[in-house]
């Protein structure tokens, strides 16, 4: 999944570069390059979603044109891949242990080879036919606005005076 905007900046590069630096050193992402009007990071990438949504970045690049008076930002967002194959891959691979175990304890307990018992994971698993989409755009939604909310404030705390 990639992201890249593009937003009008008429202040001070090194500000606006510094809050953005600021902003992604502490939650574990290595410095790739750093020049007077650019920045690119690698992130360490999202494993949960009570993570900063900003870790829903793997790769990034700001770079500020001042001849266009704007940053521009491109950003590769493998973290939000991952956690969406996780959401996609996790509840099917429960339901086919769960399946697993019952056909296992169906085999030697005569009286569990009911067609319910085989119901009971896929009917347990049912809501995540729902969650697991949902979750996923809640995951991509919260990284792009963690990144739209980090390119206002580099914006703000970088203008001029």
């Amino acid at each position: 999944m990639k992201y890249s905007k593009t937003v009008p900046f008429t202040g001070k590069a090194a500000k606006a570069l510094e809050v953005a630096r600021s902003t992604f050193l502490p939650q574990g992402f290595q410095l790739v390059a750093s020049t007077d009007y650019e920045l690119r990071v690698t992130g360490p990438g999202l494993n949960s979603t009570k993570e900063n949504p900003l870790k829903g970045i793997t790769e990034a690049s700001i770079i500020i044109r001042p001849s266009a008076s704007a940053i521009e930002m491109t950003a590769t967002l493998g973290g939000v891949e991952k956690m969406k194959k996780f959401l996609t891959f996790f509840p099917l691979g429960l339901a086919l242990l769960f399946l697993i175990a019952i056909g296992v304890v169906a085999l030697s307990v005569p009286a569990m080879r009911r067609p319910i018992f085989f119901l009971t994971p896929v009917l347990a698993l049912s809501p995540w036919l729902f969650l697991s989409p949902w979750m996923s755009r809640m995951i991509g939604r919260r990284t792009v606005q963690a990144i739209d909310t980090l390119l206002n404030n580099m914006v703000l705390l970088g203008k001029d005076g």
